[in-house]
């Protein structure tokens, strides 16, 4: 009878372990699915932000505050630009300038860990020629961050093409 007692314990007892540890595996992916999201969230707020910071700032000044020292910009018809040093070479005496360039994220993906993660989106660029009319040239666009010591996401690598006009 104790024999039967002592294995029923047992069997309890190891029951109770298999069951916390799945219950705190499960919350442990709900809270990690949760911070994963919180960290795609933050980063197209970022994305938003920087775009803002190119009306607000000027263009050249936004890429230069939100590349990482070692960001690669990638650009149509051209060599890499490497390095936020390059980067700044780029953009002098051109940094408040305001483009007529719109662009907006569609969706980002982050790491498992919060380090790293990229936004992509569409992109117009719209100018009126001498007449008057209007031209939009369309185009998508991906840019890769990482998350620097402070919080903050910084690009480091920053690229598009362009595309066909959308279908209506």
């Amino acid at each position: 009878m104790k024999r039967v007692v002592k294995v029923l314990i047992t069997i309890f007892i190891v029951t109770l372990i298999v069951f916390t540890q799945n219950s705190f595996a499960q919350n442990n992916s709900k809270n990690q699915n949760n911070m994963v999201e919180q960290w795609k969230a933050d980063l197209i707020k970022t994305e938003t932000d920087f775009y803002n910071a190119t009306q607000e700032r000027g263009w050249g000044q936004a890429f230069i505050d939100f590349a990482d020292d070692n960001s690669t910009l990638l650009r149509q018809d051209q060599f890499p630009i490497i390095g936020r040093a390059d980067i700044l070479k780029l953009f002098k005496g051109k940094e408040s300038n305001v483009l007529p360039i719109k662009w907006n994220p569609i969706k980002a993906e982050v790491s498992d860990d919060g380090s790293l993660g990229y936004t992509w989106g569409n992109w117009t660029y719209t100018v009126k020629d001498k007449n008057g009319k209007e031209n939009i040239t369309y185009g998508n666009y991906v840019t890769i961050w990482k998350k620097q010591p402070d919080g903050k996401w910084k690009f480091i690598l920053d690229g598009g093409n362009t595309t066909p006009a959308p279908k209506d």
